[in-house]
């Protein structure tokens, strides 16, 4: 086994515990003020309440883990979470 696939697997059993899913879909969020933009990732909640595309900021409904991310970065890392979420990597 990789080294990748180690990493998968141990995120995988973390995420399964923080969220419900061991591949869950993955967003752009905000960590409080950002004018450069989003500023961390997260899995997208589950709160039927909470519309994301009104207020797409992290909240208390949020699941964790909401990763704080230099704003240049986030929307990279959310692409390539779900890429490997729908290539059914975990």
């Amino acid at each position: 086994m990789s080294r990748l696939d180690d990493a998968r697997r141990t995120a995988a059993e973390f995420l399964q515990r923080t969220t419900g899913s061991d591949r869950p879909e993955w967003r752009a969020t905000f960590l409080g003020d950002s004018p450069e933009g989003p500023n961390a990732i997260g899995p997208v909640c589950t709160d039927e309440d909470h519309i994301e595309s009104e207020d797409p900021s992290a909240f208390g409904c949020c699941p964790e883990p909401i990763i704080a991310v230099d704003p240049p970065l986030v929307e990279y890392l959310v692409e390539l979470l779900n890429a490997d979420r729908k290539a059914g990597s975990s």
